[in-house]
């Protein structure tokens, strides 16, 4: 007679559940809002890092963690989307984040570009942060849509039931 061992069978269960799990989130990253959403915070990352010079409204180049707005503007528009990858259940509540990082988005465009007019010599490297920033409207108009359509595309599969 063969003795089941209980540690066995509790560990392939939890392989189990651990497999169906991983399935959700790559039916999570298939979809388009994903990928702009990940690009959003991918872009963002990369100008925090890499262009670390902005320009406050008065013409002023500060680096970013010197600036309690920009500092925390850029950290949302890191973070936020990012997160808001694994809220694919919460529809609404995705597209209301977007259009507040979109608010946050173009704050920051329009004070780098009151900043650029306002500076003597002109840098290239501040044209790049508003390039990185125009991207960003882009990306998250663009992830803005594909969560309408999916929430179009469930309401008219409820109409049908």
């Amino acid at each position: 007679m063969e003795v089941i061992n209980w540690n066995e069978a509790s560990n392939c269960l939890t392989n189990i559940q651990l497999f169906f799990t991983f399935t959700k989130t790559l039916t999570v990253l298939q979809r388009i809002q994903t990928i702009y959403l990940l690009l959003v915070s991918l872009i963002q990352l990369v100008g925090f890092i890499f262009l670390p010079q902005r320009l406050l409204y008065s013409g002023i180049s500060v680096e970013v963690n010197q600036s309690y707005f920009l500092l925390i503007s850029n950290l949302l528009l890191i973070v936020v989307p990012f997160w808001n990858i694994f809220q694919f259940r919460k529809r609404k509540l995705q597209f209301v984040l977007n259009r507040v990082l979109l608010l946050i988005t173009f704050g920051t465009l329009f004070n780098q570009c009151i900043g650029y007019f306002n500076v003597d010599n002109n840098e290239t490297h501040q044209l790049f942060v508003c390039v990185v920033t125009i991207l960003t409207i882009i990306f998250i108009s663009l992830a803005n849509n594909a969560i309408k359509r999916d929430e179009d595309l469930i309401r008219s599969a409820d109409r049908l039931r």
